[in-house]
């Protein structure tokens, strides 16, 4: 990757990639075509539950892999994950601008989300990041919250909307419509029925019957979670190993 032109980064954690989050890259996409910059999409990875924003026990929309993959998909110049490990998860915000978005990443456009925080002990923001653009010689560009009938769109609520059962609202806020894949569950195809382990990082929805699709098969799937984790039972046939893609909760 060449950055002597400098670079357009969108920075964010990206979990599930949403309405607010496809805003956010496609703008820096279009800044790198105005430009004629790299475009760059970095995003996190925490190293220890410690090290997070929460210690909380908390579910993510996507494992880590398929979240690269989903951010990959936009054919940007590089998609760049973060460790944030026990040295880069203390660095200041100035540090983290000049060794990582300047020196590393020769950043000269940069787009985040209204709320986005970085830095040690998350103390630095969108304005942090506005009173160092003339020293480092780079702009900010901020994207405001975007809203779906008038509710401002977040993973946070995405997941919460999952946690209710609520599939078909959640998919009109999310890019693709919510799916489990198939490296995140264990599929037993003499009894139809998929398994994820409750120390899986993914979230499953709520118990209750779904319709689903899996391959070209539209079949009806009921959860029941319990303390060792979720059982997905199928009304058809698995007979290969499929991403479990989520349409609608049966009532």
């Amino acid at each position: 990757m060449n950055i002597k032109n400098g670079s357009c980064i969108a920075i964010g954690n990206f979990d599930g990639i949403h309405i607010g989050h496809d805003t956010l890259i496609r703008r820096m996409i279009d800044l790198s075509h105005e430009t004629n910059q790299n475009s760059i999409i970095i995003t996190f990875k925490f190293i220890k539950k410690d090290l997070k924003k929460s210690n909380l026990n908390l579910k993510y929309i996507n494992s880590r892999n398929i979240k690269l993959e989903l951010l990959k998909s936009y054919s940007v110049t590089d998609v760049v994950e973060i460790e944030l490990d026990e040295v880069i998860s203390k660095y200041s915000p100035e540090q983290f601008i000049r060794e990582i978005l300047i020196e590393k990443y020769n950043a000269k456009n940069i787009v985040v989300g209204y709320n986005f925080t970085f830095g040690h002990m998350a103390s630095g923001n969108v304005n942090t990041l506005k009173e160092y653009q003339e020293k480092y010689g780079y702009t900010v560009e901020e994207i405001f919250p975007v809203k779906y009938n008038g509710i401002v769109v977040s993973s946070t609520l995405v997941r919460n909307l999952l946690n209710e059962g609520k599939i078909r609202e959640a998919n009109k806020l999310l890019i693709n419509d919510y799916t489990i894949f198939q490296d995140e569950v264990i599929l037993d195809f003499n009894k139809n029925i998929a398994f994820v382990d409750t120390k899986s990082s993914i979230i499953v929805p709520a118990d209750g019957r779904y319709k689903v699709k899996i391959g070209n098969k539209e079949m009806i799937v009921a959860i029941i979670t319990n303390k060792n984790g979720s059982v997905l039972t199928f009304d058809n046939s698995i007979e290969q190993n499929e991403n479990i893609v989520f349409k609608d909760k049966v009532v």
